[in-house]
């Protein structure tokens, strides 16, 4: 349906169709028990080539609006659990990749993310929100308007703190996640917070703005091992 606001399936379809592709569906099962919960925000932490933005892309083709997939996840280790598809495409999902954002919008790279994600909802919602508001009140319009919560996935979310310098852009860009995942609306609008990165969160120096989401120290094959 757009970019950043319910994509389609088209990253999980391709991993399905490569010549090497290992089933790692199991996760969703986890993440199925935490929707809604008080765990509902997780990180897996780890460095590169572990599967993270894989299993973002397979998190998106499941929980999505944007697209059907049920054939898609057809024979694989989540089909075999009674109620996958009972939140199977039932969620308004943003997916972002911060370090796409990066590499073009150094600067201003919060207001760049916002003013990407509003194209998206003006495509859906037109004129109807308030888009002069803060991200997260228009996200709760957006709940508040289609009674559907939000999950929201965010790929090298740690990209910013990593590679800048400039401190008030960090923080600034904390509070940002801090508006997504702590604050009063996000309690209402967001079902699951699934973000990625190498760096674990209990070393960021302003902690306090995400000490809600759990860190996972794992590869997606050792949650997927774990069943």
């Amino acid at each position: 349906m757009g970019v950043y606001f319910n994509p389609r399936n088209e990253s999980f379809t391709q991993a399905k169709n490569s010549r090497i592709y290992i089933d790692k569906t199991g996760l969703i099962q986890e993440l199925n028990m935490r929707l809604s919960t008080e765990d509902k925000c997780i990180a897996v932490s780890h460095a590169r080539r572990f599967g993270k933005s894989h299993a973002a892309g397979m998190i998106d083709a499941y929980y999505s609006l944007g697209c059907d997939s049920t054939k898609l996840f057809e024979n694989t280790e989540i089909a075999k659990c009674a109620d996958f598809k009972k939140y199977m495409n039932q969620y308004n999902v943003i997916h972002l990749d911060i370090s796409s954002f990066w590499d073009s919008y150094k600067e201003n790279i919060v207001e760049k993310i916002t003013e990407y994600v509003y194209k998206d909802f003006r495509k859906e919602f037109g004129e109807e929100l308030d888009y002069g508001e803060r991200f997260s009140y228009v996200l709760m319009s957006v709940y508040q308007k289609t009674g559907i919560p939000f999950v929201i996935i965010i790929d090298e979310w740690d990209c910013v703190i990593r590679n800048s310098h400039d401190k008030n852009l960090v923080h600034k860009y904390l509070q940002f996640l801090h508006s997504l995942f702590k604050s009063e609306e996000s309690k209402s609008f967001l079902a699951l917070a699934y973000i990625t990165g190498i760096l674990p969160i209990k070393k960021i120096v302003d902690e306090s703005a995400l000490n809600n989401i759990q860190v996972r120290l794992r590869s997606i094959m050792d949650l997927q091992k774990k069943k």
